[in-house]
């Protein structure tokens, strides 16, 4: 009697544990301190509003139907709202090329296989601000042993501690960079920005698009060869942390550093400057730089946009109105593919839509040829500081050079003479599709797609 008491309350605390599990909750990645926090339930994250997803799910099994349905909303999404689909290609071709790969769904089994096929759609369009977000990219940093360095690429060649490699696991380098440009969207399909991204998430892009291995057989060129075992990469991310602005004045020289233009105290183009600058830290800190640079009279300005990716337009007009010294246009040209949200129900910014769809909105766009453009009012011209810097102007550029950084190079090389020094550039300095952005999640997968409802052109 005393053992069947005894096990009948064992059975009963193992019943009792299985059911108090709690499940553990990690953040969509954002660039925040939240990337690397777990979180003991579910819902949205309080630092940046993302949705939380659960531990343990990345390879959550999914049925044909399933898949396919989450497709075909991405791609009714893409034809409905894009601005720039068919920028880089016919509709014809991108038809051709979606009825291919639709053919791949037969095959996918679960959430990573989506995020295969949706990953190659994506970077079909040839938009650098149309991605795929894996909402389960912080399960795998912590769930999986990666591969354990961080690779350059540069000049479509990787290259890992100052050495050319040449096989992973037997996968050539060739064959690395041509499988995972497949999956990487860029403006223009540009091989430059597909390799940023690839290089500064290699560990993730190997596993997620190449190979799940743990063990790595690595070769080099030169005939040297490694084996090295995979690591986490949960406790510190994967992401390089942005560094600060900077401004150095030598003699008759200034160089100024701007990592990002992300600024939360900052908006866009069109605001009043002085307010920006009273309201935005980067915007005082170019006001003040130019300030000081004009003051010297040095006779030539560095500006150093290596490594930055984009961020708030608005800093970036500030500057510009201390190196153009007539108005200017920042963009000449806004816009929007629809007025019309077709699969709004799997939208979860849903007063971006109403804003779109209401009377308001409408006042703001005129319908021209059945194209929608923003009205003339919305693209004011800026008006150039009263102190100017007239000196030779040098700007440094690179892969990761992208969106409003593009703005300042294109805006200038319009507006004055600039020379413009790096091998490779990763936006385009014609157009390209940003803005007010859709966050489309798919319901059956939930991986969310970023989507861009404006066309801006210089």
């Amino acid at each position: 009697m005393i053992k069947r008491t005894f096990l009948t309350l064992f059975i009963f605390l193992i019943i009792l544990g299985c059911t108090d599990k709690k499940s553990a909750f990690v953040c969509v990645p954002c660039d925040l301190s939240c990337d690397l926090k777990i979180f003991s339930s579910g819902g949205s994250c309080a630092a940046c509003g993302m949705k939380l997803a659960e531990k343990g799910t990345y390879n959550k099994e999914l049925t044909t139907s399933q898949i396919s349905e989450d497709f075909d909303i991405l791609l009714t999404t893409l034809k409905s709202n894009h601005p720039g689909l068919y920028d880089y290609q016919n509709q014809s071709d991108f038809e051709r090329k979606t009825k291919l790969l639709r053919t791949e769904i037969e095959s996918a089994k679960n959430v990573l296989d989506e995020y295969r096929i949706l990953s190659k759609l994506i970077a079909m369009v040839g938009d650098a601000h149309t991605y795929v977000m894996n909402p389960y990219y912080q399960n795998i940093l912590q769930e999986e042993l990666l591969f354990p360095i961080v690779p350059r690429i540069d000049n479509n060649q990787i290259r890992i501690n100052g050495q050319n490699l040449r096989s992973i696991n037997g996968y050539s380098s060739k064959e690395l960079l041509t499988r995972l440009q497949s999956f990487s969207n860029s403006d223009g399909n540009t091989i430059p920005y597909k390799n940023a991204f690839i290089e500064m998430e290699f560990p993730l892009k190997y596993f997620t698009f190449v190979d799940t291995a743990s063990t790595f057989d690595v070769t080099f060129e030169n005939g040297k060869s490694k084996t090295v075992r995979g690591k986490s990469y949960f406790n510190k991310g994967l992401r390089p942390k942005i560094q600060s602005e900077s401004l150095i004045i030598n003699e008759n020289t200034a160089i100024i550093k701007i990592p990002s233009w992300e600024d939360e105290s900052a908006s866009s183009f069109n605001s009043d400057l002085q307010e920006m600058i009273e309201k935005s830290k980067l915007a005082k800190f170019l006001s003040n730089s130019m300030e000081k640079i004009i003051n010297a009279e040095v006779d030539k300005l560095t500006i150093d946009l290596r490594g930055n990716k984009g961020g708030k337009s608005g800093p970036a007009a500030v500057l510009l109105s201390y190196l153009i010294d007539k108005r200017f246009k920042y963009y000449t040209e806004i816009r929007v593919a629809s007025d019309s949200f077709p699969t709004k129900q799997y939208i979860s910014n849903k007063e971006l839509v109403q804003f779109y769809e209401s009377n308001d909105a409408k006042k703001l766009i005129n319908k021209i040829n059945g194209n929608y453009y923003f009205i003339d009012d919305l693209l004011p011209s800026i008006q150039p500081s009263l102190k100017q810097y007239l000196g030779a102007i040098e700007i440094l550029v690179d892969k990761y050079t992208l969106s409003v950084s593009t703005d300042v190079v294109a805006i200038l090389k319009k507006n004055r003479k600039v020379k413009v020094t790096g091998n490779e550039i990763g936006g385009s300095l014609d157009h390209y599709c940003a803005g007010n952005y859709l966050n489309l999640q798919l319901p059956n997968s939930k991986i969310e797609v970023n989507i861009p409802l404006q066309r801006l052109s210089y």
